[in-house]
């Protein structure tokens, strides 16, 4: 059996490949600022991917554009494919678990 590092490094991966897939020339990134407008763009470093996002004409100040709301709704259709995916044959209560375990791991760390 290996290690829960190694699942949590081969998901992430897995995880990144099924978004570009999917979403084709938007990214990952791109996406959850789409996702987190208007408000906090997320806990990752999101500069580049609003940068990029107003390039587009998505996002105009903190705002979404019509076109942006556009991109979000059919991305988000894209995304829930993904989200499926991840956990087809997953109870949701296993997958409640798994999420917490994880949580309670990271934090485990976070106080070291």
């Amino acid at each position: 059996m290996r290690p829960i590092g190694y699942w949590v490094k081969e998901l992430d991966g897995q995880l990144e490949r099924a978004f570009e897939r999917e979403l084709g020339d938007v990214t990952r990134r791109e996406w959850q600022v789409l996702n987190a407008l208007p408000g906090d763009t997320g806990p990752f470093d999101g500069a580049e991917a609003l940068r990029s996002v107003r390039r587009r004409g998505w996002v105009e100040g903190d705002r979404l554009t019509p076109a942006g709301e556009r991109a979000k709704a059919e991305l988000a259709a894209r995304v829930a494919r993904v989200r499926q995916a991840v956990t087809d044959g997953i109870s949701e209560q296993d997958y409640l678990t798994t999420v917490r375990t994880l949580e309670r791991m990271v934090r485990n760390l976070a106080q070291e």
